[in-house]
């Protein structure tokens, strides 16, 4: 048993050493926002190929297959509305080789939604209006939260909606929107396989630091910047979800 784990490990390190190949991406660039996880693809990963689609969430989820290393939705002015898209991400995160996946939607509170969230480990979403209230910090020694001393937010345009609050089940909250941990107030999210993304706050609407704040998603969801979170890794806010 012991030779298996250790071999298994072993091909997961060899597997996250070799960068990713191909990165499928729905993003929405609109008002100079939206563009950030693009750009931090290019710094990280230069000779990856990107399969960007802009505002187009549908094409995206059709566009996400077996050839795909990251799959990243980024919707935070489209949302993707269609079931038998949902259940095709859903059989893809769930296939323990493929992956990781990044997930963000305007519309997370909305029932198509919900078949892939709780697949990630969460239970329930609820929208939050703008102008938005604060985010805060839960997850301090996160690798995701390196170098980040603004976890602020912007609302580009007239969205009127400022994100989501989640209630995390198995996924392990790294952000919420109270500056205490509470269920039903989490935000930026660990999904229960370790390494995915389920997130209520957007990335790329940080008006300062969206740039770094993707480079470190990317890092800690492609296994460049430590070992992935398990339940027993969340301290003292495992015992809140």
């Amino acid at each position: 048993m012991k030779r298996l784990l250790f071999c298994t490990l072993a091909a997961e390190c060899l597997a996250r050493a070799q960068d990713p190949t191909v990165i499928t991406i729905e993003y929405d660039n609109y008002e100079g926002f939206g563009m950030a996880p693009l750009y931090a693809i290019a710094y990280l990963w230069p000779e990856c190929t990107i399969e960007s689609f802009d505002g187009n969430p549908t094409a995206w989820a059709d566009a996400v297959d077996s050839e795909t290393s990251i799959a990243i939705g980024d919707m935070h002015r489209y949302a993707l509305q269609y079931d038998g898209a949902f259940s095709h991400l859903t059989d893809w995160y769930n296939d323990p080789a493929l992956g990781p996946m990044f997930y963000a939607s305007w519309q997370m509170y909305a029932s198509p939604d919900d078949i892939l969230m709780q697949a990630m480990g969460i239970t329930d979403a609820s929208w939050i209006n703008m102008p938005p209230i604060e985010h805060y910090l839960w997850q301090v020694f996160s690798p995701i939260s390196v170098g980040i001393t603004d976890w602020s937010y912007v609302n580009p345009g007239s969205y009127g909606i400022g994100g989501s609050r989640l209630t995390a089940g198995t996924a392990i909250p790294v952000t919420g929107w109270t500056s205490t941990p509470m269920p039903g107030q989490a935000a930026l999210c660990i999904a229960n396989d370790g390494r995915s993304i389920v997130s209520g706050y957007f990335p790329s609407l940080n008006p300062t630091q969206a740039n770094l704040l993707w480079r470190n998603v990317l890092s800690y969801m492609w296994g460049s910047s430590g070992p992935g979170l398990t339940p027993m890794t969340w301290g003292s806010i495992k015992t809140l979800f």
